[in-house]
């Protein structure tokens, strides 16, 4: 089909495709939607800081927590598709009738199971421990802004893709694939403050509104509003949670991650997993630990006691690190060539192995060296200083 990719593509974030140019019979044919959004997704970004600088008469955003998000974003993307090749193998063995690939009624339905499928596995990202320690990276920011959306982790597709693997009985991976990336960028635009109540919209779509509500951390806002493009899916089962307008809400986690590491960030839950597991009496309360929610202690209920959440302290206070303005304008600028070299990376159609893993090990140091100044630690000139000899050589 010759379609006019670039205005598909802006498109494609509002999910306002129709069911004809979603018909692919093959994955080979599926365009990267996620891939080619991103130009979009920076003009966004840019754009919201314009309309916040308007309305606030000020800078709206910090370049740490940008850069954090970022980078998180640009980790995550490394080790792309697994959920796609899981789906493949159990569509050639399970498959017992596929749907036309070029029908409204299949376009519905894929639509449909992708979205419900997004919703449990987003649902047990937020009640299942061992689950929640990779989902942490997407609400460690304590902003609200289109690079929070961006804000992934590298671990997440690595339990997500179970979620999907039944629609494979009748939905072929091609027109998978398509929804999944479709449901995935929706949800850019609806991390954002900028935009308000949207009427009866609110009825029937996932919007910033609830979505704000999602990433709060104040007590009422837990475990609420987990649905990817559909809110329906929240208000039948029990999780839906209307924003009030008189309190103010604080985002990120409940206990804050307090670096602007992109690593830290990553892995951080994940050896706090492993030292409660170790330091565990029993194997009942080990699996505890990994299966029950995030707050669950024994004793408690299965998503721990609602009561001992922090209540939030106001005025609100973020983490921040003072490094100053020139440093901020060296680190934004090394930040900038780092992501142009991944953009470069990303769109290499071949490129050996050994070149792709150098390349992807440099990427990873170089944003390792950023948090560290961004951190002000110790040993992040010492850090910074070999990450310019190895640029040079």
């Amino acid at each position: 089909m010759s379609l006019n990719l670039d205005f598909l593509t802006l498109r494609s974030i509002f999910y306002l495709l129709k069911p004809s140019e979603t018909y692919y019979q093959n994955v080979s044919e599926v365009p990267d939607f996620t891939a080619k959004a991103f130009n979009i997704f920076f003009s966004f970004i840019f754009i919201e800081q314009l309309i916040l600088l308007v309305q606030n008469q000020k800078i709206c955003f910090r370049l740490n927590d940008t850069i954090s998000s970022l980078s998180a974003g640009i980790i995550s993307i490394l080790p792309r598709k697994v959920y796609l090749v899981t789906y493949i193998w159990f569509y050639e063995h399970f498959n017992i009738i596929t749907l036309s690939y070029d029908s409204v009624f299949t376009y519905v339905v894929a639509f449909l199971l992708v979205d419900l499928g997004y919703y449990w596995f987003h649902r047990a990202a937020h009640e299942v421990n061992l689950f929640w320690a990779a989902h942490q990276t997407h609400h460690s920011s304590e902003e609200y802004n289109f690079t929070t959306a961006l804000r992934q982790s590298v671990f997440q597709q690595y339990t997500s893709w179970m979620f999907y693997l039944p629609f494979s009985v009748i939905i072929s991976p091609s027109i998978f694939l398509v929804h999944a990336h479709l449901n995935l960028i929706y949800q850019f635009w609806i991390h954002t403050e900028i935009v308000d109540n949207l009427g009866f919209l609110e009825l029937i779509l996932n919007t910033p509104s609830h979505h704000r509500v999602h990433h709060g951390r104040n007590p009422y806002c837990i475990d609420k509003n987990y649905a990817g493009v559909l809110i329906i899916w929240d208000r039948l089962f029990g999780t839906f949670q209307q924003e009030t307008k008189d309190e103010q809400l604080a985002y990120g986690l409940v206990h804050p991650l307090k670096t602007w590491s992109p690593i830290h960030a990553q892995i951080f839950n994940y050896r706090y997993i492993f030292r409660k597991f170790r330091k565990a009496g029993s194997w009942s309360e080990r699996f505890g630990i990994l299966f029950k929610g995030p707050g669950w202690v024994n004793g408690s209920p299965r998503l721990g006691d609602r009561n001992s959440l922090p209540k939030v302290k106001y005025p609100i206070k973020k983490f921040n690190v003072e490094i100053g303005m020139l440093m901020n304008a060296y680190i934004g600028l090394h930040f900038t060539f780092a992501v142009i070299m991944f953009s470069v990376l990303a769109n290499l159609k071949q490129l050996e192995p050994i070149y792709i893993s150098i390349s992807v090990c440099y990427l990873m140091f170089c944003l390792t060296c950023f948090g560290k100044i961004l951190d002000k630690k110790s040993n992040g000139f010492v850090y910074e200083l070999g990450r310019n000899v190895i640029s040079v050589v």
